[in-house]
């Protein structure tokens, strides 16, 4: 991941940025990470056999915890453009207008996009994590201009 911010090019002032492809894969690209994570639900299920002595239920729990981390199992591609935000996951496509998105709250490794314009606890089940890899000041780029530009 880059450290520095990049220079946009001044045209994009003027004109629609171009568009800003990439993929993400945590798994690959954090392998600390994943190793910290692979020890977090091997002892997940280690408690959980622990605590019930039932190795069905500890299967159940890494499952379960496997399936909510599936973002930093599996690769993830994403497209910004004109026409939305673009996500591919096994070849399954999945676009979201920028008219659809309401508004975006800025984490500390993506953007969350959101549908609804309230804030709900359910928000990030509601939106499209985006996470920005090493183009941070371009997804911000994209992002801004699309959802804050005068209508």
């Amino acid at each position: 991941m880059s450290t520095g911010s990049r220079e946009l090019p001044q045209y994009w002032t003027d004109a629609p940025p171009p568009a800003l492809a990439w993929q993400s894969w945590p798994l690959r690209e954090h392998p600390v990470g994943a190793l910290l994570v692979l020890v977090l639900l091997a002892a997940v299920g280690v408690g959980v056999e622990f605590v019930t002595s039932a190795l069905h239920l500890a299967a159940l729990a890494v499952a379960a915890a496997s399936l909510a981390m599936w973002r930093f199992f599996l690769p993830v591609a994403f497209e910004l453009n004109p026409d939305g935000v673009d996500q591919w996951l096994f070849g399954r496509h999945r676009r979201i207008p920028w008219v659809a998105i309401r508004r975006h709250e800025v984490c500390p490794a993506g953007v969350l996009l959101l549908p609804f314009s309230d804030r709900s606890p359910l928000d990030a089940l509601r939106g499209m994590y985006v996470p920005w890899g090493d183009h941070r000041e371009e997804v911000l780029f994209q992002v801004r201009y699309y959802l804050n530009r005068p209508h």
